[in-house]
């Protein structure tokens, strides 16, 4: 079974277990559009080597396209916080917490969208005023049972329901964070 991140074939594999990685990027996107309804100019934190945050930049530039959004400059994040230091959208969450460390030692009012539910983002989006607008949440905790049933399936000589299992990514903000504040991840 193969959980979060496809392997280059995946004919080796008997079933692939993954966040809807093109949905978390849209939930960005919705989120930012429902900010600035007049759009403006954005930068774009993405990972060019990375397949799920290459699905997540997709939905998020397919769903704010002829949204008034204009995309002046996208940084290779790498995935790190280090590299994230000019951004509105990021690919995940650790990008976006280097940001918003920026931006925020800076004194700018510029906003973060990101992609995970990672704990420490989701401490900065409690906060009151926060520039960390919202995190495209991942489930790592129903990914795990997806892959818990397939592997029980394929055990048992049988071919999964499903090969590939999208778990939906769901947003978190202030409107809901209390839900998600005290557990590590969903």
């Amino acid at each position: 079974v193969n959980f979060d991140t496809s392997v280059s074939n995946l004919d080796l594999v008997g079933s692939y277990v993954a966040t809807d990685n093109y949905q978390a990027g849209a939930l960005c996107a919705e989120a930012m559009i429902e900010d600035f309804p007049d759009g403006g100019e954005i930068a774009v934190l993405d990972y060019p080597a990375n397949n799920a945050c290459n699905d997540r930049e997709q939905g998020f530039l397919d769903t704010i396209e002829g949204k008034g959004f204009d995309v002046v400059a996208t940084f290779d994040a790498e995935g790190t916080v280090e590299k994230g230091q000019k951004a509105i959208f990021s690919i995940n969450d650790q990008a976006g917490m280097g940001a918003y460390a920026a931006l925020t030692t800076a004194g700018k009012e510029v906003y973060v969208y990101g992609v995970d539910g990672a704990p420490e983002a989701k401490k900065v989006i409690a906060k009151d005023n926060s520039i960390y607008r919202m995190t495209a949440a991942q489930s790592p905790i129903t990914i795990g049972k997806e892959c818990y049933k397939a592997a029980k399936t394929l055990i048992a000589g049988e071919k999964p329901e499903e090969f590939e299992v999208d778990v939906p990514a769901f947003a978190i903000d202030s409107s809901n964070i209390d839900e998600y504040l005290d557990a590590d991840w969903q």
